[in-house]
């Protein structure tokens, strides 16, 4: 016991270090916690593409909120989703190993078992269609709401 009391004794700058480490780790912790509390919320739109349907489910949507369109193929066949509501606007599309952003992204093809998320943010209301160019007689909409809509 007498030898820890000396280990001790001799390095107080430690106590003091863990401290200082202790005290920077906390401010980064709620400074994260702050940013991510300000951060916008996204809005999640599913769509399935199951038996030559578009089955989709959605909240509310409001305008100038980023959204998200996550589509998963399960049929057994390649389907697009393409829609004008991507005219415009920046739009980035997300697959397991891929990225792509820009202006007039007009959709994408999904093989089968493929999966995707479409990211934008829209400024004007609306109904927007969306179909499937290999398969027309597939079609869905999206519906975005001003903010005070009911």
């Amino acid at each position: 016991m007498v030898m820890n009391m000396r280990r001790t004794r001799g390095k107080p700058h430690n106590w003091w270090r863990r401290g200082v480490l202790w005290a920077v780790w906390t401010v980064c912790l709620v400074a994260g916690l702050l940013a991510s509390a300000g951060a916008q919320p996204e809005q999640q739109v599913m769509v399935t593409i199951r038996n030559f349907t578009f089955e989709t489910t959605q909240m509310p949507l409001q305008l100038h909120l980023p959204t998200v369109i996550h589509i998963k193929n399960e049929d057994e066949v390649r389907h697009d989703f393409g829609s004008s509501m991507f005219e415009g606007t920046y739009t980035r599309v997300e697959t397991l190993d891929t990225s792509t952003y820009g202006r007039g992204i007009g959709g994408v093809f999904l093989d089968p078992g493929a999966e995707v998320e479409i990211r934008f943010t829209i400024d004007k209301p609306g109904r927007y269609k969306f179909q499937c160019s290999i398969h027309p007689e597939m079609t869905g909409e999206i519906l975005l709401l001003t903010v005070g809509a009911v």
